[in-house]
């Protein structure tokens, strides 16, 4: 497989941004190969600056580059990760890079009609129930979509015991109200400190909240000592903001986390990814942040990472995304995804994007 062209474009959401996300969310990339309507489409964060990157640097390491196997693809993620690193080795140069890796990935799949899963693990029986929960705080409507676990987005007033009545309550009325429920977690997006969380802990263990996530800024984390196991039963996620791969050396070195929770479209795609699985040997589970868009469907299939998909905010039983055409559920029921058979990633940009 040749790739002849690479094109890349920052689409324009309707759907309402905040914060860091207007002017930097998801781009959308299209490389063509040598086979007639045989593309690959990938995407990342970013939104401009990351295709300032892509065109006016790393297309230079694309344009006429053989892809004959699977090692082709991992070498042209470490060039892209060399050549980026007087700027790069996180944040948008990373998004840039998972944008292109999952888009060759995806063609790859296609040009050799071989699903990714099949290129992941060669084992006959791929992983058909795939587990999933709810991020966000509509859990009525997630419910209404066969969603039985649930993750609620918080964010820290600094007011403790308010705070942790509100929680418990909650947590409590959405146990009461949906028996059903398996898992409840909560993501406080950097909000909370380290003592903060371990005194939180102690009033939400009557609960069994499954896990606390992203309680502080991953550098804070990254170099204090671990609370792994000092949170009265309840386990500690995060992984998301980590973009380097090498951050999860550290993660393992320090036990940082219970449940690692890298992006795809954000550490590196698939190529980083395989590099994290490496570096956590099992020890930890890795569910993936995002994991139920059709960029990690396949590696959960393939049991590269763990079963359990995050979908976020979803709205629609087949979760449709706003720019993207996503083939890839076949249902969702009782919090069990099954997916159809599909070549790539199974999902390709609205008309118009390109």
């Amino acid at each position: 497989m040749k790739i002849t062209k690479i094109e890349a474009v920052y689409p324009s959401y309707k759907t309402s941004l905040a914060g860091w996300r207007p002017n930097l969310w998801q781009i959308i990339i299209k490389i063509h190969t040598d086979k007639n309507e045989i593309y690959g489409y990938g995407t990342g964060g970013g939104g401009n600056a990351s295709i300032e990157i892509i065109n006016g640097h790393l297309s230079n390491f694309l344009l006429n580059k053989e892809i004959n196997n699977l090692s082709d693809i991992t070498d042209l993620f470490d060039k892209l990760f060399f050549e980026s690193i007087p700027y790069g080795r996180a944040g948008v140069a990373m998004m840039a890079i998972s944008a292109i890796d999952l888009a060759v990935w995806d063609a790859y799949s296609k040009y050799y009609e071989t699903p990714i899963k099949n290129l992941l693990s060669d084992q006959k029986n791929h992983e058909k129930n795939i587990k999933t929960y709810a991020t966000g705080n509509n859990v009525n409507e997630y419910y209404s979509l066969g969603i039985r676990d649930f993750k609620l987005s918080i964010k820290s007033k600094d007011d403790f015991n308010n705070e942790s009545k509100e929680l418990i309550k909650i947590i409590m009325d959405i146990k009461t109200k949906f028996s059903n429920s398996k898992k409840i977690m909560i993501d406080c997006y950097m909000s909370w400190d380290r003592n903060y969380t371990k005194i939180m802990s102690e009033k939400l263990a009557e609960t069994g909240l499954e896990w606390i996530e992203d309680i502080a800024t991953p550098d804070t984390m990254l170099i204090e000592d671990s609370m792994i196991g000092n949170l009265n039963g309840i386990k500690l996620a995060g992984g998301e903001h980590d973009f380097n791969y090498n951050n999860f050396e550290i993660m393992v070195k320090n036990k940082i986390y219970d449940i690692w929770q890298p992006d795809i479209t954000w550490c590196g795609g698939i190529s980083s990814i395989l590099k994290i699985v490496d570096i956590n040997k099992k020890k930890y589970k890795i569910f993936l942040h995002r994991g139920g868009e059709p960029w990690g469907l396949p590696l959960i299939e393939s049991g590269v990472v763990d079963n359990m998909a995050e979908l976020h905010n979803p709205r629609s039983k087949n979760l449709q995304m706003e720019q993207w055409n996503n083939k890839t559920i076949k249902s969702l029921e009782d919090g069990i995804l099954i997916t159809k058979d599909y070549l790539g990633f199974g999902a390709d940009p609205i008309e118009g994007i390109f």
